[in-house]
């Protein structure tokens, strides 16, 4: 009988302490994955727009192939609907614009597009070939961001479309060029 009791202590002390030690375990491997999980995301913090843009080589005077005037309406319309009622607020402006033809090596074009009131003209006659230098707002720049992906990497005009102008994170762009590439590039109004 003593001997009995003696035994079945032993198993309850056993399964108390395997219990105890596989909630450890559980514990470990779900911390373990867990801290796997957030190394893994790729999220790197700290990394600075201006970095990034510098390494895509956004921030450097570029090559000015040619420009030409376009004629356009640049709006930006939000609204939010709730079962048949809601509102729409925004604006529409009929602004010239400027397509121009730029690119960061000399087998690379890009087309861009942008209102003329963001554009800068510096009459350089020394200047042989006219560059172009995209201008963004400084607290922009230097905020930390995720790094971008490849697909964002890969489309450049994601830093210089209508939204970029519209939340002011484009301030300018700046166009060095002599006066009589001005004459044959750029219709001034």
């Amino acid at each position: 009988m003593v001997l009995t009791s003696i035994i079945s202590c032993d198993r309850m002390s056993l399964q108390q302490k395997g219990g105890k030690t596989m909630k450890r375990i559980l514990y470990l491997v779900a911390l373990g994955l867990l801290v796997g999980l957030l190394a893994g995301c790729g999220v790197s913090r700290g990394v600075s727009r201006r970095d990034q843009l510098q390494q895509l080589g956004l921030l450097n005077q570029l090559d000015l192939r040619r420009i030409e005037q376009t004629s356009g309406i640049n709006g930006h319309y939000d609204g939010s609907f709730f079962l048949g009622s809601g509102s729409i607020s925004g604006d529409q402006t009929l602004e010239k614009n400027l397509q121009f033809y730029w690119g960061r090596t000399a087998d690379e074009v890009i087309s861009t597009t942008l209102p003329y009131s963001h554009f800068r003209f510096i009459i350089d006659d020394y200047k042989l070939v006219p560059t172009i230098e995209f201008v963004f707002d400084e607290k922009w720049l230097n905020s930390a961001h995720a790094v971008y992906t490849e697909s964002q990497k890969s489309n450049l005009n994601l830093w210089l479309s209508d939204e970029m102008v519209r939340e002011r994170n484009l301030r300018v762009a700046v166009v060095r060029i002599s006066q009589e590439d001005f004459e044959n590039m750029v219709y001034s109004p």
